[in-house]
């Protein structure tokens, strides 16, 4: 059904202007093609049109995300294409073919024109500069298909496909530093089929550049560390990070750096930060739930990176350290499950909480072997920077509760701390370009999150300021953790 009134005609103008393909087309040739056109507003998983129906309409998608499909023997789908942008569907089909060869699904909530084919391709045969872009539209897509079929022969491992694709889906581009996030808009399995791997070994390849700093997975958002997907100390001119292939039978604690070392040590007094984090949340009424479930997440997580520790080769010295750590952690859980609700025994989960930063820094000092500068050093600072901005976020929720000291001496000593050890991060992050933008993306973070905290210019209720300290904080620690990530591999 075309549109039946001007004011349709011109809401599909303006949608259409608003696609790069058909952006700055004389208003005579918008004004044919909306006439000529219909709006599709469609739920997820809806088809769009199946494989081999005549090419009556060209479908362009205004927004959300659909999957084109190549349907193979009985009910099996071949990904062609994962659609996110605003553009023209087909192209290539709509050039060389009276059928639509692909199938279209959508992966989301979309929105898109239906324009009747024959008077696209009248407008097109008048409009050289439509023609033009239609022409490098389907350039375009032919070199992705050749870059996608030149990876595969070069043996790309998995987790290279997806970080390509995670790039691709951001634009093809990324800042030097600081993050840019994308949405997953699919499935795994679809996605795992459009990158050409399988979904188990998508999974894997995900957690892989999750554990090298790369990414940071928040459900359907993927938080890309820009620094961090840069090859760090590789040479002067930054070049994107390269993935090996597993040796199945290389065990953690036969391949970790003393720097990795070093990192993971110092995750133990980030978590416990993390952990006090969650537990009062619960008392704060944000998302209970949510922090529950977290709040186990978060204790299993911690426990995994206990038990790599115990069962690594370390020095004696190290393996006295590590079991102080154990010990205080013992009590430190047993507080998280007491029977009590938060905010009652908020004081006991507090001072563990700090006991535990002590026994933890020990257990640093003596994995850096009481090195007093160099790059290991920096590990160590790097990551203690990591923890005190979850220290800051932990005693402002802890204010008020009933046994918990005035906050605001901690919190200024640890934002002193926090500034002084960025300093001197910065006085040995060297001419590295990405290290270097990376260091001064965090003191703008930094400056964001102390403005939080400030209730003279942030929300006036409790809650809101909570939230406020919450949203800058997440952000603050990804940056951090990136500039360990970034001197652990200047430290190899």
């Amino acid at each position: 059904m075309t549109p039946s009134t001007a004011a349709e005609r011109r809401a599909l103008r303006d949608r259409l202007t608003a696609v790069p393909l058909f952006a700055g087309l004389p208003a005579v040739q918008l004004a044919e093609l909306a006439a000529a056109a219909r709006l599709l507003e469609l739920p997820a998983r809806t088809l769009v049109h199946g494989c081999g129906e005549p090419f009556d309409e060209a479908y362009v998608l205004c927004s959300g995300t659909v999957v084109r499909f190549r349907e193979l023997d009985g009910d099996a789908r071949k990904v062609v294409e994962l659609v996110h942008t605003p553009q023209m569907l087909g192209c290539g089909e709509f050039f060389g073919a009276s059928r639509h060869e692909s199938g279209c699904e959508t992966a989301s909530a979309c929105a898109l024109i239906a324009l009747d084919a024959g008077v696209l391709r009248a407008v097109a045969e008048r409009s050289l500069v439509l023609t033009r872009r239609m022409l490098q539209a389907v350039a375009a897509r032919l070199c992705e298909v050749e870059f996608d079929v030149a990876g595969r022969h070069a043996s790309r491992t998995s987790a290279q496909r997806i970080l390509d694709y995670l790039v691709e889906l951001a634009g093809g581009s990324l800042a030097l530093a600081g993050e840019t996030t994308v949405e997953l808009a699919s499935t795994k399995k679809v996605l795992a089929a459009r990158i050409g791997i399988t979904p188990e070994a998508f999974s894997r390849s995900l957690r892989e550049l999750a554990d090298k700093g790369v990414i940071v997975v928040d459900k359907r958002l993927i938080h890309i560390q820009n620094a961090a997907t840069l090859d760090t100390g590789a040479g002067e001119q930054p070049q994107r990070l390269s993935f090996s292939r597993r040796n199945k039978g290389a065990r953690r604690d036969e391949t970790m750096s003393v720097g990795e070392l070093i990192n993971l040590c110092g995750r133990l007094r980030l978590q416990v930060q993390r952990l006090a984090i969650d537990w009062v949340l619960i008392g704060h009424g944000v998302a209970p739930v949510e922090m529950q479930l977290r709040l186990r997440q978060d204790i299993a997580e911690f426990e995994r990176s206990l038990a790599v520790l115990q069962a690594a080769s370390l020095a004696p010295e190290l393996g006295e350290a590590l079991e102080d750590v154990g010990r205080v952690w013992a009590d430190f859980r047993d507080a998280l499950g007491a029977a009590e609700r938060p905010p009652a025994g908020a004081a006991r989960v507090l001072q563990l909480s700090e006991d535990f930063i002590t026994a933890a820094d020990f257990l640093n000092a003596v994995a850096g072997g009481f090195a007093a500068s160099g790059s290991l050093y920096m590990v160590n600072v790097a990551g203690r920077n990591r923890m005190l901005s979850q220290r800051v976020a932990k005693f402002f929720l802890f204010e008020g509760f009933e046994g918990c000291p005035d906050p605001q001496a901690q919190i200024a000593a640890s934002c002193r701390a926090f500034e002084h050890n960025l300093q001197r991060l910065r006085e040995n992050a060297g001419e590295l370009p990405e290290l270097v933008a990376q260091i001064d993306a965090t003191a703008a973070l930094w400056a964001r999150f102390i403005a939080a905290l400030d209730p003279a210019i942030r929300q006036p209720h409790r809650i809101g300021r909570v939230r406020a300290v919450l949203d800058e904080g997440e952000r603050l620690l990804r940056y951090t953790n990136t500039l360990v990530k970034l001197f652990e591999r200047l430290a190899h």
